[in-house]
């Protein structure tokens, strides 16, 4: 979701002006790219959600949205048709872009409602690599201007991650995060590797819940030594903490850390 402060809510600006009587619209429109468009394709996992001046949400979902095309001046007229369009309950404009009047609070309210998990990006968030992230996670961005006082205070219970102290363009922040996201997702799918080996489960979960404490997701698995305990595998044998392999390193680190030198063999 990206928070447009000064985009005229009746959609009554000139295409041929977007940075100027749009209200800075442009802005808005390379994050919709970003969120949405992949090479020879749109994201159709992904739903943007634009709220103007805190009064006109337009939402547009990836997997029914027709006619986007990557320049900036026919997003902004989709958007123009959507804020010209918008009303007490949710109109579709055009294909797979509906627009209402809503404040943050009933956008949140909705996020909720759909069991999304609303995070916040922001400067002085915590760092995202130390973040691990929700299933169905909900981004929450500002356009070119910081939060106001109001929007502040609306999202202060939630939390906020940030990209690095470098200051980024909104549409490079949504990049970055479909990345770390479409990372994750490759990360699922990927063989884990061995990071430590231990004697009986119990000692085994405390590591492992070190390990999450740090953003580390971890796999536990049992193994017997046949030759001296055959058929023992309810917490009494050798058990195998499992980890993705970009964790490996971090991770063996930790467990030195608290515990002992890992055992990888």
């Amino acid at each position: 979701m990206i928070l447009g402060h000064k985009v005229p809510t009746s959609g009554e600006f000139t295409l041929n002006d977007l940075p100027g009587t749009a209200g800075r619209i442009d802005v808005l429109c390379r994050a919709v790219g970003a969120a949405l468009f992949v090479s020879h394709g749109i994201r159709t996992d992904t739903e943007v959600v634009l709220l103007v001046q805190d009064a006109v949400q337009i939402r547009i979902a990836g997997d029914r949205v027709k006619r986007l095309n990557p320049d900036e001046r026919s997003t902004a007229a989709i958007l123009q048709l959507a804020l010209r369009g918008a009303a007490a309950e949710e109109v579709e404009t055009t294909p797979g872009v509906v627009a209402a009047q809503a404040s943050l609070s009933q956008v949140l309210d909705r996020l909720y409602q759909i069991e999304a998990h609303p995070i916040v990006l922001h400067e002085h968030g915590d760092p995202v690599d130390q973040f691990p992230f929700p299933e169905n996670p909900a981004f929450i961005l500002s356009d070119h201007l910081d939060f106001t006082e109001a929007d502040e205070a609306t999202l202060a219970d939630l939390p906020r991650i940030s990209l690095g102290s470098m200051t980024l363009h909104t549409s490079q922040c949504i990049t970055i995060l479909h990345y770390l996201l479409d990372r994750d997702e490759g990360d699922t799918s990927a063989d884990l590797v061995l990071c430590h080996k231990v004697w009986g489960e119990p000692k085994a979960r405390l590591i492992t819940g070190l390990l999450e404490d740090f953003g580390i997701p971890a796999n536990l698995m049992s193994h017997a030594v046949p030759s001296l305990y055959p058929g023992m595998l309810d917490g009494l044998g050798e058990v195998r903490i499992m980890v993705r392999p970009r964790d490996l390193e971090r991770a063996r680190a930790i467990i030195g850390d608290y515990f002992e030198q890992p055992v990888d063999e």
